[in-house]
């Protein structure tokens, strides 16, 4: 074996990849792990584990890195008249996210364009309900629920491709 082929040895072996946003992680530093069917993956944050844990099939399907294509989100979330205050640092936290790709605050509501691939809504509304804002209730809330539960359908469609089948497209019959 090569000098160049034992160094890239060893760096496989302190190294790992990211099964969610794909980066470089270092294993004797890295506490965020877990073994799914056997096979141990590692973790850039809390977040990427959180991701990985709500649809693992999603990263760790037979799929080629050539064929991931975001699947971009942009949201307008109206925000409870009185939790303006916080609306800047929450702007920045959001920014702060992996996957999120812009943040607009405005006076009453956030606008947020973020990968679901990488975040989902429901990771974004417990960012903001960490610094007290909170987002209305009545139909905007019905409005967020039918996003939860349309993003949740569309990640599990894009797990699971091979099949052909989905929502808009009933599987062939054979006969």
């Amino acid at each position: 074996m090569s000098k160049i082929e034992e160094q890239m040895q060893n760096l496989r072996m302190t190294t790992g990849r990211d099964p969610v946003c794909g980066k470089q992680v270092e294993l004797a530093q890295n506490s965020r792990s877990l073994v799914y069917h056997g096979v141990t993956y590692h973790f850039c944050s809390g977040h990427c584990q959180e991701r990985f844990v709500d649809i693992p099939a999603l990263y760790t399907g037979p799929q080629r890195l050539a064929d991931i294509r975001p699947i971009l989100k942009r949201r307008k979330l109206r925000v409870v008249d009185g939790n303006q205050a916080n609306l800047p640092l929450v702007c920045q936290r959001l920014q702060e996210m992996i996957g999120v790709s812009s943040v607009t605050c405005e006076n009453d509501r956030l606008i947020v364009e973020y990968d679901l691939r990488l975040t989902v809504l429901t990771q974004i509304e417990a960012v903001a309900a960490t610094e007290d804002v909170h987002f209305k209730e009545g139909v905007h809330a019905l409005r967020r629920w039918l996003w939860k539960s349309a993003e949740s359908n569309e990640l599990e469609n894009a797990a699971h491709p091979a099949t052909g089948a989905c929502c808009n497209r009933p599987p062939v019959r054979l006969r």
